[in-house]
């Protein structure tokens, strides 16, 4: 019991560390994923603004050299073609003139110079005084696009015109360059979603321009926030989220990892640990095997001299064993004190056995303790009971004195045949018992026999043979009364099979 404690102890102790240690590690898996999006997913917002910004103060550069060469053609084309080959993804720029004809535009293959714009669809965009960044939309040939624009304002603020760039979301432009190349191999990446929860970016370019609903990550940037989440997203996937939000453009950047990503290296990480643990715990339990041992030593010993029931020196026995620790110490000090009881108890079951005035031999009621004894200390007896056979007659033909005569010689018999330690009584009249402490039947059959031959030859009577007859039973456990019942039926069954013999209970 000691053992399985500690190893079940044991046990419980490891599982705890390692259930304990996965969700710590799980927890800072999840944590770290989350902070670094974060982080990542703030510089990329840093880095888009910053691209917006560039492209504005480079629109913004080009519209002040075209207002101060009087808006000259050659400049306003020079300018233009400079933006268009510039490393921040614009598709086309244009210079349009407050009539809503285009004065320059690049690249020159669109054919859009000298083009009327619709003077309505215009005049808003043409009477704007500050740089602007449209919303996302679909131009006439299909792309989703933003316009960059900054109005020509000459020296008393009077607007000249417009110069706008615009920027293809779906093309390999600025936009597109800088999120692709934050894809990683383990499952993170970016998208990048408007005010209007359109895919203005994703790794899946047929989801540009698709507008998602339901993901608390987007609703999130909508409002301006900026921060970490784990989240279901819309395509069902358990994600861990960074996000950040673009004050420029009023967008949104993400950069998410499946939480599955994230995980899958702890369960080796977690096998490993294990597997380094075996070792010591090993170890461990090799000492909780020999200490174990070490602590139940002393109640072994003790259990095993109280196994071998009542003997001489059993309180020497006991007083020598080595209790090195208090509850042994107070076990054998309570077992000391029960072999002096039982030794004192036996010695007077022992004077007790003297009290019958004829024989010597125990009476009914020391028969009754010895048997009490003999039952409290759990160890196996057998019974002989005798009884002389036609007694009635030899005191009929002979005289009580002579009849005496004969019980006192069985008695005498009876003593030369016991061994040391077994008990004898007389329970009344011709009826006797032996009590063999620690004998099988086949013992106890054999001492039987030997009374009765003994008997059969003692010649008590002169010429006249006296015998008896004896029933024998074996107490194992249970009720004593039952074995006695059952040697006294075994002697009923002697007498019934012509007497002078000896019967053995079932």
């Amino acid at each position: 019991m000691i053992l399985l404690l500690a190893v079940f102890s044991a046990a419980l102790m490891l599982v705890g560390g390692m259930v304990g240690a996965y969700q710590v590690q799980r927890q800072q898996l999840m944590a770290s994923t989350l902070d670094a999006n974060e982080a990542f997913a703030a510089k990329l917002a840093r880095t888009t603004s910053d691209l917006l910004l560039r492209a504005q103060s480079n629109l913004s550069y080009a519209a002040t050299l075209m207002v101060r060469s009087g808006m000259m053609p050659a400049v306003q084309q020079a300018e233009v073609d400079r933006l268009r080959h510039l490393e921040l993804g614009f598709n086309s720029v244009t210079v349009v003139d407050m009539q809503g004809v285009v004065q320059a535009a690049a690249p020159e293959a669109l054919g859009l110079k000298g083009r009327q714009m619709d003077r309505v669809q215009w005049r808003d965009r043409l009477n704007e005084r500050v740089p602007t960044i449209s919303a996302p939309f679909v131009t006439v040939l299909g792309n989703l696009a933003i316009v960059i624009a900054q109005p020509l304002l000459d020296a008393e603020g009077r607007s000249l015109g417009r110069l706008s760039a615009t920027m293809y979301l779906r093309a390999d432009g600025g936009l597109q360059r800088m999120a692709s190349e934050q894809y990683f191999r383990d499952g993170t990446y970016v998208y990048v979603v408007d005010a209007e929860r359109r895919l203005l970016y994703h790794p899946e370019p047929a989801r540009i321009g698709t507008v998602v609903a339901g993901n608390p990550v987007i609703e999130a940037v909508r409002k301006g926030r900026s921060g970490q989440m784990r989240l279901v997203n819309s395509q069902g996937v358990d994600m861990l989220a960074g996000y950040a939000h673009v004050a420029a453009a009023d967008w949104g950047v993400v950069v998410q990892r499946p939480t599955d990503f994230a995980l899958q290296g702890l369960s080796d990480l977690m096998l490993r640990v294990l597997r380094l643990a075996v070792w010591p715990a090993l170890v461990l339990l090799a000492m909780l095997w020999l200490l174990s041992g070490w602590i139940s030593r002393p109640l072994g010993e003790l259990s095993r001299i109280v196994g071998d029931g009542y003997q001489e020196g059993m309180a020497r026995r006991i007083a020598a064993v080595r209790c090195w620790y208090l509850e042994a110490q107070r076990l054998r000090g309570v077992l000391l004190a029960m072999s002096g009881q039982v030794h004192t108890r036996m010695g007077e079951l022992h004077s007790a056995a003297h009290t019958d005035p004829l024989t010597g031999l125990g009476n009914r009621r020391g028969l009754e303790a010895a048997l009490k004894a003999l039952e409290a200390l759990q160890r196996p007896f057998a019974m002989v009971e005798l009884d002389i056979d036609f007694f009635k007659r030899v005191n009929d033909r002979y005289g009580h004195d002579v009849g005496d005569r004969v019980i006192v010689g069985l008695a005498d018999l009876m003593r030369s045949q016991a061994r040391q330690g077994d008990a004898l009584f007389r329970l009344g009249g011709e009826e006797f018992l032996v009590v063999l402490p620690e004998s099988d039947l086949a013992g106890a059959m054999g001492i039987a026999e030997r009374l009765r031959a003994a008997m059969e030859d003692a010649r008590m009577l002169g010429d006249e043979v006296v015998t008896l007859s004896a029933g024998v039973a074996v107490w194992a456990g249970g009720d004593v009364e039952q074995t006695l019942k059952a040697a006294d039926q075994a002697l009923y069954r002697a007498k019934q099979g012509g007497r002078n013999r000896v019967e053995a209970a079932p």
